[in-house]
């Protein structure tokens, strides 16, 4: 049953799945349209929320770009990719192998998700250079699944904005503490329903012996060149370039950044937010790394990864804007929450979020744009603010293991295409959204 679905999605995916930007472009044709269709936006109205709705997103997209560079500098030092090497060793079997892959990919994704993009990456590439009995398509899977539980763990976008000061409903809610967040009963029965489950259901993909596809070695020629060394005369370097690689400036600059995290952590507890998190992913950074030019090189390579980000997330915010401007995102939350009561607010909160993170890939933005109409739709119901925000949570924390844009690094890395990944990824979506709903309803 399974091998027969997930030869169906590979059939669809390899045939009709376009490229990323392909799909931000479609998206933004079908929303221009539901919106002259279904609201009294007119042609030129709709372009100018659309232009007006392209710069939206700059901080936020600026934020997650230093998550994901911050992350890729640090997983590609080389006492991280040492660790991968000697991590992907650990299993024997092409079964242990999956398993143990899916496992690792959670952890790093619950500690951060840029971390978890890139290094599961690299840790995918390792595994397919030493595991030659191994599907690479599964190995890869394996590696992008902790995504599913990125908006439960350490660095969810929104349960860090509303727990960080000034976040743009502080008005309306406060700061909303992590213990009713990321660390609540709700939250933690999802995200172990979610780290037991997925890698199990890796396994039931495993293509039939002798039908697996196996990574071409020479995909991979340039691994080991992008951690190597240059040697270095330091007898020929200027001043300058003797500054650049000093140890002691290195220290002074993580010395600061260590310092001020155990201050602030001091101060306000085990109280993390996005800045928090980007700076000790920085901090761990230049001590793995040991020198500012070597920090830097590896940054600069981590911004080529970056580039889906970068030049998608205005895409994206123009979607937002067309949505937001016309009045088509409260339509069609409306309609889902025309139907809820009390008990089941969250759980409308979440299918909600499905749709809308399918329009607005970004659970940050789409609570910027869910968060005006929902919040006091929940004060009336008497709903606490957690539910709704978690709700919005959750739902693109399980969209983004089918999202093409946030598997866009990976790919670049495991040297995948996007069709491959996509069509095993969504039988990991539907068990997702099972674990989750269920969570939420246990937890109502």
């Amino acid at each position: 049953m399974v091998k027969k679905m997930l030869d169906f999605f590979l059939k669809i995916m390899q045939k009709y799945l376009p490229a990323p930007l392909t799909i931000a472009w479609l998206i933004t044709l079908f929303v221009s349209v539901m919106a002259l269709i279904f609201t009294p936006t007119t042609p030129l109205k709709l372009v100018q929320y659309w232009g007006g709705g392209i710069w939206n997103l700059l901080t936020f997209a600026m934020q997650m770009t230093l998550m994901l560079v911050s992350g890729y500098a640090l997983a590609a030092s080389k006492p991280v990719h040492k660790l991968l090497k000697r991590l992907v060793r650990i299993p024997k079997t092409p079964r242990q192998t999956i398993l143990f892959i899916a496992f690792i990919s959670m952890l790093l994704y619950y500690f951060n998700w840029g971390l978890g993009l890139i290094a599961g990456g690299m840790l995918a590439r390792e595994a397919a250079l030493y595991h030659k009995d191994t599907d690479f398509r599964l190995i890869v899977t394996a590696a992008f699944s902790g995504i599913i539980i990125t908006h439960g763990g350490l660095s969810a976008s929104v349960p860090l904005l509303i727990n960080t000061p000034g976040h743009f409903a502080e008005k309306q809610i406060g700061l909303v503490p992590l213990t009713q967040t990321i660390f609540a009963p709700q939250c933690l029965f999802i995200i172990i329903g979610l780290v037991v489950i997925i890698p199990f259901a890796c396994l039931l993909m495993m293509p039939k012996k002798g039908t697996e596809v196996i990574a071409d070695p020479a995909l991979f020629a340039d691994a080991e060149d992008e951690i190597a060394e240059t040697v270095v005369d330091k007898k020929s370097l200027s001043l300058g370039e003797r500054l650049d690689r000093s140890k002691i400036l290195n220290i002074t600059f993580w010395l600061m950044g260590l310092t001020y995290l155990i201050s602030y952590f001091a101060k306000n507890g085990f109280n993390i937010n996005i800045n928090t998190i980007v700076l000790t992913f920085i901090v761990a950074g230049l001590i793995c790394h040991g020198s500012l030019t070597k920090y830097m090189e590896a940054f600069g390579k981590g911004c080529s990864t970056a580039s889906g980000i970068i030049f998608q997330f205005p895409i994206y915010a123009g979607i937002m804007g067309i949505m937001e401007g016309s009045g088509l995102v409260i339509m069609i939350s409306h309609w889902l929450l025309s139907a809820a009561t009390p008990k089941t607010f969250e759980l409308w909160c979440y299918f909600s979020s499905l749709i809308i993170t399918c329009f607005v890939p970004s659970a940050g933005g789409h609570w910027a744009v869910q968060a005006p109409f929902m919040l006091p739709a929940a004060k009336a119901l008497g709903v606490p603010a957690w539910k709704v925000a978690m709700g919005v949570a959750w739902g693109e924390s399980i969209w983004n293991i089918v999202c093409p844009m946030w598997a866009l690094p990976l790919l670049a890395i495991a040297k995948i295409d996007l069709r491959d990944l996509m069509a095993f990824s969504v039988l990991l979506f539907v068990i997702g959204n099972i674990i989750t709903i269920a969570g939420i309803l246990i937890f109502h």
